[in-house]
C-alpha cells in the first residue's frame, strides 16, 4: 500500500479518528503538558488499538495539536500571555467541549505562568457574571455560547449568515444534506440529531445539527435546551473538539483503529537504518531518568525505546538502539535492572518487597516445655509411613522451611524452558497476597538478578507488576488481583509467558486443589484453634489432633498439614513425622486419609519410630 492509498483510507475513517483525536486531547488535557509520541502510545494507544504511527499521523493532521521539539501538546496551549478573556475563549473552543474549572484552571496557569490557585479564586466570579460569553452545567463543567446556535433569524438564509458567515462556501455542500433530511415535528432533539448524523454519515458539530432542529421548530428552537439533550442522551457522543458522533460507532472504532494501525506501520515511510552502533547521548539518559520518574514504577526496555526514544519494535533501528541502550543503563548507577529486560530507580523499590513476613515463616516452639522432648521430632523418609515422604519432597507445595526437602524431575533439574506454571494457593500467601518462589519456578520467571519485576496481565484488574525477590524466595504484589478475582485458598493459578521478556498473563479457571482447599468458615475455626495454641503453647502434635478432631471421616496429609499451617506455619516434615510416630493417627485402608483414633491417645508415640528420629 502506498502513502497517498493509506492516507485515502485514514481520512475516510472520519468517526474513528475523531476519537482517537479526542482521546488523545482528554489524556494531555489531564496530563497537564506536552507528550512524546511513544508515551501517547503507551498511554492511549494500547487501549484503544491506535500504533505510534497512526497517532503521529492523526497529530499531524489536526490543528487541535501542536508539536513541541519531539513532543506533542494541545493547541490552546500556545496562546501565551493573552489577557484573561481571550484566552478563555479561545482554550474552550478549541478544546470543544464542556471543560471543569480545574482543568481551566490549569490551562490559565499554563498559558500565563501563574500557579493554579490564583485562578481558582479570579476564574468562577469571573466567568458568572458574563452568561453570554459562558454557561455552566449542573455538573459544573463549563461551555462556550458561542457553541450554540443563534436562532434570532428571519429565514434561513438569514439564519446561515448570521451563524457561519465567514464559512458558509466551504460549509454549504454539508448544509444541503444536513436541511434536506425529513424530519417529523414529534421528534426530540436528540431525535432530529441522530437522524441527520445518520443521514449525513459524519461527525458535526453542535451549530450544524441545530440547523436541522431550527427548521423543524423555527422560533420555538432552544438551542441551550437542545444542546443539554444531546449531552443527557446516551445514544449521542460530544468528541473533543465539539463534534458528535452516534454512540454506536464506537463499537466500531477500536476494530477501523486496528485496521489503520496496520495500514500505517507498512505504507508511512519507515525511519532508515543506523550507521554504526547507537551509543545514548547523557541527555537520552536523563529523559530517560525523568520518565521513570514521571511514572514511578520500573520500565521495560522496549517501553523506555517506545515511550522515550520513539521507536517501535518494527524500526530497522530497534536492535541496535536495545542494545547501545541496554550498555548505557548497565555503566549508569542511577538505573538498576530488575528482570530480564526492566529497569528501574532503588528509591522505586518497596521495602516490603526486600523481607520475608514473618507470618509466612515456620514457627518453632521449645521442646522443652513439653512432657515428651520427643514431641514433633522429624523423622527420616524411612520412618515416614505409606507414601508420606513423597508428599514431602512434592516439589508441588514447596513453601518456606521446606525448601531443601524438594525433590525436582530431571528436566526440572536441567533448567529446561517452560512456557507456563501451576501454582495451587496456599492460606497464609493467599492473606499475605503473595506466592512462594519455587525451585520448580526457577526456569520459567526472571531469576539472573537478585530482584525481578515483571509485568502480569490478568483480568479484571488489568495490568500490574509484581515483584520476586530471588533471594528470599517470595512473589509480592498480588493482593489486589486476590480481592478482585475473588480466589479461594486451593485456587490453582496459572501463569503463562506473555509476548516479551518480563510479561506474563495470569489466570484462575475456577479449579481447586482440594487437599489444600480451606473453607472460610472452615478457616474461622482454625484461627479459634490457633488462639487456644498459643495460650496453652500446643505442640505440633497436639495441632494435628485438634485439626483431625473436625474430620471424622479423616483428611489426606496434604489437608492436615495445610489446615495445621493456619494454626501454626508448620514444615511439612513435621506433621509426616508426627502422623507416623503416634498410635492415635491411623490411615484409613485402602485410602489416602488420616484418622485420629481418641482411644489410643494415651498410648503415645511408637516405640519403633526413636531410631528414626533425625539428629
Amino acid at each position: 500500500m502506498t502513502t497517498e492509498q493509506f492516507e485515502q483510507q485514514f481520512y475516510a475513517e472520519t468517526s474513528a479518528v475523531q476519537v482517537l483525536n479526542d482521546t488523545v486531547a482528554d489524556f494531555l488535557l489531564h496530563r497537564g503538558h506536552a507528550a512524546k509520541i511513544g508515551e501517547i502510545a503507551t498511554q492511549v494507544g494500547k487501549r484503544i488499538g491506535a500504533s505510534a504511527k497512526l497517532i503521529r499521523q492523526a497529530l499531524a493532521t489536526n490543528p487541535q495539536f501542536v508539536g513541541e521539539e519531539r513532543r506533542w501538546n494541545l493547541a490552546l496551549r500556545t496562546l501565551f500571555h493573552r489577557p484573561v478573556e481571550g484566552a478563555l475563549r479561545q482554550a474552550l473552543q478549541l478544546y470543544g467541549k464542556p471543560m471543569t474549572m480545574a482543568e481551566l484552571c490549569n490551562e490559565m496557569a499554563v498559558l500565563n505562568a501563574r500557579a493554579p490557585e490564583y485562578f481558582q479564586l479570579m476564574l468562577p466570579a469571573f466567568m458568572a457574571e458574563r452568561p453570554e460569553a459562558y454557561f455552566q452545567l449542573d455538573d459544573g463543567r463549563w461551555g462556550l455560547r458561542a457553541w450554540l446556535l443563534d436562532p434570532d433569524a428571519a429565514d434561513e438564509e438569514e439564519l446561515l449568515l448570521r451563524n457561519f458567515f465567514t464559512e458558509l462556501d466551504v460549509l454549504a455542500p454539508l448544509l444541503a444534506q444536513i436541511t434536506a433530511v425529513s424530519l417529523s415535528p414529534t421528534m426530540s432533539d436528540a431525535d432530529a440529531a441522530l437522524a441527520v448524523l445518520d443521514a449525513v454519515d459524519r461527525p458535526l458539530h453542535t451549530k450544524l445539527l441545530s440547523v436541522a432542529s431550527w427548521k423543524l421548530r423555527g422560533r420555538a428552537f432552544d438551542p441551550m435546551a437542545a444542546f443539554l439533550a444531546l449531552l443527557a442522551d446516551e445514544r449521542l457522543h460530544l468528541l473533543a473538539g465539539g463534534e458528535w458522533i452516534q454512540a454506536s460507532k464506537l463499537t466500531d472504532v477500536s476494530a477501523s483503529l486496528h485496521k489503520l494501525s496496520a495500514l500505517a506501520d507498512v505504507a508511512l515511510e519507515e525511519e532508515e537504518a543506523w550507521e554504526g552502533p547507537y551509543v545514548p547521548a547523557p541527555e537520552d539518559l536523563s529523559e530517560i531518568f525523568d520518565f521513570v520518574v514521571e511514572h514511578d514504577r520500573p520500565q521495560k526496555l522496549s517501553d523506555l525505546i517506545e515511550g522515550v526514544l520513539e521507536y517501535g519494535k518494527a524500526s530497522p533501528r530497534y536492535a541496535s538502539l536495545s542494545e547501545g541502550l541496554l550498555a548505557a543503563l548497565q555503566g549508569d548507577s542511577r538505573f538498576q535492572l530488575v528482570g530480564r529486560q526492566t529497569w528501574t530507580l532503588p528509591a522505586l523499590i518497596p521495602q516490603a518487597v526486600l523481607q520475608v513476613p514473618e507470618s509466612l515463616m515456620p514457627e518453632s516452639v521449645d521442646a522443652g516445655t513439653f512432657t515428651d522432648p520427643e514431641t514433633d521430632a522429624e523423622l527420616e523418609d524411612e520412618g515416614l509411613e505409606n507414601n508420606l515422604a513423597l508428599w514431602v519432597h512434592d516439589p508441588r507445595y514447596e513453601d518456606f522451611g521446606g525448601e531443601h526437602e524438594v525433590e525436582l524431575s530431571p528436566e526440572m533439574m536441567g533448567g529446561y524452558s517452560v512456557e507456563e506454571t501451576r501454582i495451587p494457593l496456599l492460606y497464609n500467601h493467599q492473606r499475605m497476597g503473595t506466592l512462594k518462589l519455587r525451585q520448580a519456578d526457577m526456569a520459567f520467571f526472571p531469576t539472573d538478578t537478585p530482584l525481578a519485576c515483571v509485568t502480569v496481565h490478568a483480568e479484571p484488574v488489568g495490568t500490574f507488576q509484581m515483584w520476586i525477590n530471588n533471594d528470599e524466595l517470595l512473589i509480592h504484589g498480588l493482593a489486589d488481583w486476590y480481592r478482585a478475582s475473588g480466589v479461594p485458598v486451593g485456587a490453582v493459578l496459572t501463569f503463562r509467558r506473555g509476548d516479551e521478556a518480563d510479561d506474563y498473563l495470569l489466570t484462575w479457571d475456577g479449579e481447586i486443589d482440594e487437599l489444600i482447599a480451606i473453607s472460610e468458615e472452615r478457616v474461622g475455626t482454625l484461627l479459634d484453634l490457633r488462639e487456644q495454641a498459643e495460650a496453652g503453647v500446643w505442640s505440633v502434635y497436639e495441632i494435628i489432633r485438634n485439626v483431625l478432631a473436625g474430620h471424622p471421616d479423616g483428611a489426606h496429609f496434604l489437608t492436615v498439614w495445610a489446615e495445621a499451617n493456619v494454626v501454626r506455619r508448620t514444615p511439612k516434615r513435621v506433621v509426616a513425622s508426627d502422623l507416623s510416630s503416634y498410635h492415635c493417627f491411623n490411615l484409613i485402608s485402602n485410602t489416602e486419609r488420616w484418622r485420629l483414633d481418641e482411644r489410643k491417645v494415651d498410648q503415645g508415640r511408637k516405640k519403633t519410630k526413636k531410631k528414626f528420629i533425625m539428629e
